[in-house]
């Protein structure tokens, strides 16, 4: 029997196993994974390693971010962040040149700022040309003239020392600040000053500028509209654009009724005796003013000019000349002379100034007798003999004074 129960025991046994590999096991219970909290991924820099090609099969690769391109750096612009930064310091430096108290005395501290700021000025250079251009086109100035300590500024007025920074600046930027300047200005002081930096700057270039703004002066001058400003620099540049060629004869002619004595003076100073013939018809007109100043003009050239002494002689001989203006002329005979600005006067003149309310003119008289040559004494004794020769014998005030001229001659000559 037990043979039977153990076989029967494995039969069912085989069966039983056969069935449990015939059907699938159970499912196990999921297993809960631990929650991981991941840290966030700092930005990348702009320039990365690449991954290895296994860990980019891992998982599709997101798109890769744009490389960052950096802002575009402004331009800069250096000229211009100068000159607004410069244009203050230059507002504020000519706010301390315009201040300058000149109700009193000016101190040494005072002209000591005010020359700091005007060297300030001229070292900023091109930046500080627009402060210095705006105060200059509104015709204001601050003259220095007559105040005690003035001295120490070293310039007349404080225009003068602008238009001397803008030469010291020097550049395009200066010199067309100086050109509109020379335009615009009703300072007859102005033109002569732009026209010596211009002309130290640029020999010649400019000149025909500087005549046109002459004679703009001088139209607005005759007609009152300068506020009967002192007009002697333009005829002194008159006189030196006749020197370098230009005929102003007729500039000349054309005012000497207002300035009678600085038309004279340079119809005198033209070229090659330009301006005799001028010179002869003013003396010989009925306008007083005219008449005297030719007259004596046409005096201190006759000993060295035939059309001059003979126009003279003329006029005593017509009764043209009175006998106390023949008595006024003979010192201009024998060596004086009027002149209009600085002179080259050998040693021994002497100087006096003068001036004339009709035109508010200027000028100097020199008596020249001490300091003329054997040769030159002679011209003049002669020059005076004929006119003797000429006068009404009436005329004896005339007379005394030509004869005492020509003494002091002789006596020269004799020496």
């Amino acid at each position: 029997m037990l043979p039977v129960v153990v076989a029967g025991l494995l039969i069912l046994g085989g069966a039983a196993a056969y069935k449990m590999l015939e059907s699938p096991p159970p499912a196990a219970a999921p297993v809960k994974a631990p929650e991981v909290t991941v840290a966030p991924t700092p930005t990348p820099p702009a320039v990365s390693a690449a991954k290895a090609p296994e860990e980019a099969a891992e998982a599709p690769a997101a798109p890769p971010a744009p490389a960052p391109v950096a802002a575009p750096t402004p331009t800069p612009t250096p000229a211009r962040v100068a000159r607004s930064e410069a244009g203050a310091d230059s507002r504020q430096l000519m706010k301390g040149l315009t201040s300058l108290d000149t109700n009193g005395p000016i101190s040494a501290e005072d002209a000591q700022k005010w020359k700091a700021n005007l060297q300030e000025l001229v070292r900023q250079g091109g930046s500080s040309v627009a402060a210095i251009q705006q105060y200059l086109a509104q015709n204001a100035d601050v003259n220095f003239a007559g105040l005690s300590g003035a001295d120490q500024l070293e310039y007349p007025s404080l225009r003068a020392g602008l238009l001397n920074a803008l030469g010291q600046i020097g550049g395009p930027e200066a010199t067309a600040a100086m050109l509109q300047t020379l335009q615009t200005s009703v300072y007859p002081g102005d033109v002569a000053t732009l026209a010596a930096i211009l002309d130290q700057q640029a020999p010649g270039e400019y000149d025909g500028q500087v005549l046109t703004a002459v004679r703009a002066q001088l139209a607005l001058a005759a007609q009152d509209q300068l506020n009967n400003a002192n007009v002697g620099p333009l005829f002194q540049l008159l006189a030196g654009a006749a020197a370098a060629g230009t005929d102003v004869t007729a500039d000349l002619t054309q005012y000497s009724s207002k300035w009678p004595y600085y038309a004279a003076i340079e119809l005198a100073n033209l070229p090659n005796g330009a301006g005799v013939s001028a010179l002869a018809q003013l003396a010989q007109s009925d306008v007083g003013g005219n008449q005297m100043a030719a007259a004596q003009a046409l005096a201190q050239l006759a000993s060295q000019n035939s059309q001059a002494l003979n126009t003279l002689a003329d006029m005593a001989r017509q009764g043209q000349l009175s006998d106390s203006t023949l008595a006024e002329l003979a010192p201009y005979l024998a060596g004086r002379e009027n002149q209009l600005g600085p002179a080259d006067n050998p040693a021994g003149a002497s100087m006096q100034g003068l001036h004339m309310a009709n035109g508010n003119q200027d000028f100097s008289v020199a008596d020249l007798l001490n300091t003329l040559t054997p040769a030159q004494i002679s011209q003049r004794i002669s020059a005076i003999d004929q006119l003797l020769q000429a006068i009404p014998g009436s005329d004896t005030q005339g007379q005394q004074a030509l004869q005492q001229q020509k003494n002091a001659l002789t006596g020269k000559q004799a020496k």
